[in-house]
């Protein structure tokens, strides 16, 4: 297969991703760029998720089960508009997500009886894959910045007949303060540059991307993310999330938080067997993280999902 050509791409990107990953690793984010992981979920009755993989095996699909997400399986070279064209797919008992996207739903441990609160929630797939990890029990709270982004929301639980979640428009950096010590589970899948999802054939995917842009998001994402840890109560768990390779949107972010102490909190493993799975970084660009950062998840490109970054994080003491 001939390698994407990657020239279209800003010369300080290249820049950057050849500090960040090795030959093979390059290669392996081309081919992602050049055409993204296709997933999807069962969204049908519970325990019937066999009917899921039999109906795709009878319309010409090769699924591989995810390993870690039981209701879930990878597409191998499936084309995005022959999935979405199928009537399971339109009925919504079949939900094309991100491996990546359930990955961060996984890592956050969501049981049932949890309250959770998903920060930046929309479209609306980790939400709506929330609620089903709850089965029923527990408070689900959903923000969102946009108010139009927040209607898409809304449209995509009605569609997969998904009642009861609160929807907040607004600033997430807030709610640590209105929402103070509310839920056992925070997902902090925060707004990003991006970088694992830019697309060779979409010049819209990296339009935007920017070293200043970067250095924007980072100071924003560590205020999500320090109103995420505020929210949520001692002993619980929140999961930061990008989907992005920028460490500055990464480790910077969750070492500035653990040395900030406001509110404390402490870093877990996160503990699924991903391909692709590296620790966090040590440093960057002459700055030094906290020890405690490799406990943090680098997923590189591979058969199963784009560039991802998870860090999980417990909240100590009783503030």
């Amino acid at each position: 297969m001939t390698e994407p050509d990657l020239n279209q791409l800003p010369a300080a990107f290249l820049k950057r991703l050849e500090l960040l990953l090795d030959p093979p690793a390059r290669a392996a984010w081309q081919r992602a760029a050049a055409r993204l992981p296709m997933s999807v979920r069962w969204t049908g009755p519970p325990g019937q998720e066999s009917r899921g993989a039999d109906y795709l095996k009878e319309h010409g699909f090769d699924p591989h089960p995810i390993g870690w997400a039981p209701d879930a399986w990878t597409l191998p070279g499936a084309a995005r508009r022959s999935v979405t064209g199928l009537d399971w797919v339109r009925s919504q008992q079949l939900f094309v997500q991100s491996a990546s996207s359930m990955a961060a739903v996984q890592a956050l441990g969501v049981q049932p009886g949890h309250d959770v609160l998903d920060l930046c929630a929309a479209p609306g797939a980790k939400t709506s894959l929330i609620h089903r990890r709850q089965e029923g029990r527990g408070i689900l709270v959903a923000n969102e910045l946009s108010r139009a982004r927040s209607r898409r929301l809304h449209a995509l639980l009605s569609r997969l007949d998904i009642t009861g979640v609160e929807i907040l428009v607004g600033g997430g950096e807030h709610l640590g303060r209105s929402h103070a010590r509310c839920f056992d589970r925070v997902l902090a899948d925060v707004p990003c540059s991006g970088e694992g999802r830019f697309h060779l054939s979409d010049q819209a995917t990296w339009s935007n991307w920017s070293e200043s842009s970067i250095r924007g998001l980072s100071r924003r994402q560590t205020a999500l993310l320090q109103s995420a840890c505020h929210a949520c109560r001692p002993g619980g768990e929140v999961l930061y999330a990008t989907c992005t390779m920028a460490p500055e949107e990464n480790e910077q972010v969750i070492d500035r938080v653990l040395s900030k102490a406001d509110p404390h909190v402490e870093l877990l493993p996160v503990d699924m067997d991903i391909p692709g799975r590296r620790p966090g970084l040590q440093s960057w660009g002459g700055v030094e993280f906290s020890n405690d950062l490799s406990h943090a998840v680098r997923i590189q490109a591979n058969e199963i999902m784009t560039p991802f970054f998870m860090a999980r994080l417990r909240k100590v003491g009783s503030v």
